[in-house]
């Protein structure tokens, strides 16, 4: 994988570190050091020239692992970024917009420090020297006697990926957003560098005003982009609307091409590849379509696995296994509407809003009850004290703030960019949304813009009305082609967008269909396709035989799904293989 190692480590020390994270053979890889300190990252080369830094002054060095969008704007060249990082990091940094991980040294200083949705992890260890990396392997390769954090286990059982700063490795944290780490002299430090106001913002001219920042966002984004940029698109509305403005760009010279890729996912059979194409015909972009199938996943669950560090549930990441699928000739930096309707109201629930900080969490992001995770791990681990004590951490003095700050400082870092490792390993990536002005500008979302839910249920409604508009106002020819959740074309009314998806979601379960909130193509493919069931059950066998789990649950688990009295590959059996797989690869 492309990233960033380093700490107080020179030579053949800091090469192995470089040398732990995954690479292709045109990867690139640059080393500096000063004094006792070494950095070192790994990149993509000329394929995204704008996409890494690597810069050696006078006495420091600094390696940046993505790109600063609004860095030009700024006049930042390399040795002013990196000597203003060093001299005055909490004063820089609030300035910077992008997805990146950064550090920097004098020999005698070291400034790590991540942008302020997260997007590129970065994990640490402290003892009496600092090591780094973008992943888990450089960092646990320098510990003496590391063990298994049951805790990160017991996030994976009930979320399907981790939550605050933990890993699945004691003694190695993980960076949080927005926030800079300095070392010197032994000592080591963190603090937040930046944090929206989470106060309700008055809703005349919210929507408009979000539209403006979100063009600026996506304008700076593709400045960073060389050549031709690819976008994963699909029948939502998230990737038409960043199609509809990416094509904007094109069109004033901002960005120089644009092509499309499309898969039968979200979920199968719903027609989105189809969608996908009349998007892309009425934009007048070529569009692609890659084949998701058994044997394509299979080949590429295990790297998925390694690259997310086995903290994310590969179920999460299943679609974006059609990276390694695309064809030869492609663009050189690929984006995704992941996160987009998040930021918009889409995640959190009025009903979220209304609970405590933690009940919110438990509410909003378990994946299965409680009780269920907690069987599945052989140690004593109540799976919701994770929950609690990131609420217990928060600065914030309300509730509304306290809930959304757990989720700006956690659910995109840990959940909806961490899958981005699997894409970056093979293109690269952007992610416009961590951009300052946005960011505060969805932190005020008015309640009336979260999502509802149907009445008395947990049932959430299909759409926000900040998507809606985004859409009609971005792209207004993309407006007439039908939402596939809904059946309906975003220039509809929003109640009838609620009614269609009622009606469109229930209709399929009547039918069996694999849809929102039913049975899953991997539930399906685990019942009866040879090489994944004997994929699954060669990590769930031997999960039985680890200390770690439970066997007797794990092994209710797999029969339970097998009988067909419950689906539970998307959820508990990914999280067992995927925490399996790591820990025999890269712990045993």
């Amino acid at each position: 994988m492309t990233g960033i190692v380093g700490g107080s480590v020179t030579g053949r020390d800091l090469g192995a570190m470089a040398g732990a994270l995954h690479a292709e053979p045109w990867y690139g890889e640059e080393r500096f050091e000063e004094g006792d300190r070494g950095l070192g990252i790994r990149h993509h080369d000329e394929r995204d020239r704008a996409g890494w830094t690597a810069w050696q002054g006078d006495g420091s060095a600094g390696v940046l692992h993505g790109a600063i969008t609004n860095r030009e704007r700024r006049g930042l060249t390399d040795a002013v970024l990196f000597e203003s990082v060093l001299d005055e990091p909490l004063e820089t940094l609030p300035g910077l917009d992008g997805s990146f991980a950064l550090a920097c040294t004098d020999g005698e200083r070291l400034v790590l420090a991540t942008d302020k949705l997260g997007t590129r992890p970065c994990y640490y260890h402290i003892d009496d020297r600092l090591l780094f990396a973008s992943g888990l392997p450089p960092v646990l390769a320098g510990l003496d006697d590391p063990g298994i954090d049951e805790r990160g286990a017991s996030d994976m059982l009930l979320l399907g990926h981790l939550w605050g700063e933990k890993t699945l490795i004691e003694g190695i944290r993980a960076l949080p957003p927005a926030t800079v780490l300095e070392h010197a002299d032994g000592d080591a430090s963190t603090e937040r560098y930046w944090w929206p106001e989470f106060e309700p913002a008055p809703v005349a001219g919210y929507l408009d005003s979000l539209i403006g920042r979100y063009r600026t966002a996506m304008a700076d984004a593709s400045r960073t982009v060389a050549g031709e940029a690819g976008l994963w698109l699909s029948g939502g509305l998230d990737s038409r609307a960043m199609a509809g403005e990416l094509k904007r760009n094109v069109e004033t010279g901002v960005l120089s091409g644009l092509s499309a890729y499309t898969y039968d996912s979200n979920p199968r059979g719903a027609g989105n590849p189809e969608l996908a194409r009349r998007i892309a015909a009425r934009l007048d972009v070529p569009i692609e379509e890659v084949r998701l199938t058994p044997e394509r996943f299979l080949e590429r669950v295990e790297p998925a696995i390694d690259l997310t560090d086995g903290m994310l549930r590969w179920s999460s990441m299943a679609n974006l296994m059609a990276t390694f699928a695309l064809p030869d000739e492609r663009p050189d930096v690929l984006l995704e509407g992941a996160g987009q309707g998040e930021l918009v109201g889409e995640h959190l629930t009025r009903g979220h809003l209304r609970c405590s900080p933690a009940e919110s969490m438990y509410r909003s992001e378990a994946m299965v009850d409680a009780a269920d995770a907690a069987a599945l791990l052989a140690a004593d681990v109540d799976p919701r004290d994770s929950l609690r004590a990131v609420a217990a951490r928060s600065d914030e003095r309300t509730r509304r703030g306290r809930i959304f700050d757990a989720h700006f400082g956690n659910y995109y870092s840990r959940m909806v960019f961490a899958s981005d490792a699997v894409t970056r390993s093979q293109v690269g990536t952007r992610v416009p949304f961590a951009h300052g002005d946005f960011l505060a500008h969805a932190a005020r979302l008015p309640p009336r813009y979260q999502l509802r839910t149907l009445p008395g249920t947990e049932i959430p409604y299909s759409v926000t009305q900040p998507k809606l508009k985004l859409v009609r106002a971005l792209g207004p020819a993309l407006a007439g082609v039908p939402y596939e959740r809904t059946g309906l074309a975003p220039s509809w009314p929003f109640g009838l967008h609620v009614a269609g998806f009622v009606a469109k979601t229930g209709l399929s379960r009547l039918r069996s269909r694999t849809t929102y909130g039913g049975r899953s193509t991997l539930d399906e493919w685990y019942r009866e396709h040879e090489g994944m069931r004997a994929f699954v059950d060669g990590l769930l066998d031997d999960a039985r035989d680890r200390g770690l789990f439970d066997g007797d649950a794990v092994e209710e688990l797999r029969r339970e799904h097998l009988a067909g009295e419950a689906n539970h590959v998307v959820t508990g059996i990914a999280a067992v293989t995927t925490l399996e797989h790591w820990l025999q690869a890269h712990f045993d």
